[in-house]
């Protein structure tokens, strides 16, 4: 592939499209929709922000361990866009990294909540995003797990990695 001898060239050639569309996402948000307060959604969460200790294995693996905390943030991330856990991955580095990772967060998780009919603000998910990181993730992957069905292997709801996951 070639790249053009100019600015937009060399983005291109050092950041991917989908990375450069999440930044400009994540700008748009910033400048509409950072301090909407207006609710939408009709669904409580089945896990909310602060019902950590719903899951005391999930819980733990992300204060204690980082790292697993992280994967499971991209993997989460995977499930609640459809792209790819790298292209999700990218995408939080690259926004990060232009200090747009919370608005990135609030895009992400307003199309998670759209989806599911689930109650929030884009102003909650963009907070959410800056200063509830381990709260919010074990939420988000609770909350997937109730409502995708997917299974986190030692951190399922029910304690298990075998177990089917059943709502609360």
């Amino acid at each position: 592939m070639a790249y053009a001898d100019t600015s937009d060239g060399c983005i291109d050639f050092m950041i991917p499209k989908d990375a450069q569309q999440a930044v400009k996402d994540s700008f748009e948000f910033c400048k509409t929709s950072l301090f909407n307060t207006t609710e939408d959604g009709s669904k409580e969460w089945d896990h909310g922000v602060f019902s950590c200790f719903n899951n005391i294995p999930l819980t733990l693996a992300v204060i204690c361990c980082p790292c697993w905390g992280s994967c499971i943030r991209y993997r989460n991330m995977e499930y609640m866009t459809g792209k790819s856990c790298e292209t999700a991955f990218v995408n939080g580095l690259v926004t990060g990294a232009v200090c747009l990772g919370p608005c990135y967060y609030g895009v992400v998780r307003g199309q998670f909540r759209k989806k599911y009919g689930l109650k929030g603000s884009p102003c909650q998910d963009w907070l959410c995003g800056c200063c509830l990181g381990p709260c919010v993730l074990c939420s988000d992957t609770n909350q997937l797990m109730v409502s995708q069905g997917i299974k986190v292997p030692f951190l399922n709801l029910n304690g298990g990695s075998s177990g089917k996951v059943t709502p609360s």
